[in-house]
């Protein structure tokens, strides 16, 4: 069991690490860069933008992108969280 709950934090670490490589931006910022995948999903209870938001930077992240474009929000209550990942640089 102990082996598994430390598998488990080294994974989340890394997780974690990648996920802080992928930076918010602007369309400005992302002009030179290559469209790599949009990413959304789901709040949960319309209240966790910032959460919603970490889980699709995890996306990018996996599908190797450097930067994400968010689509602006236009509710308080939102339910749905999307934006644009992107590769910038090498």
């Amino acid at each position: 069991m102990k082996r598994l709950i430390g598998i488990i934090a080294v994974g989340a670490l890394f997780a974690g690490t990648a996920v802080a490589n992928v930076q918010d931006a602007d369309a400005d910022k992302v002009a030179n860069c290559a469209f790599v995948a949009d990413v959304s999903g789901k709040t949960q209870s319309g209240h966790a933008l910032g959460a919603r938001r970490a889980w699709n930077r995890r996306d990018a992240a996996k599908a190797g992108a450097t930067h994400v474009v968010w689509d602006k929000v236009t509710s308080a209550s939102v339910e749905r969280v999307t934006g644009k990942a992107y590769k910038c640089g090498k």
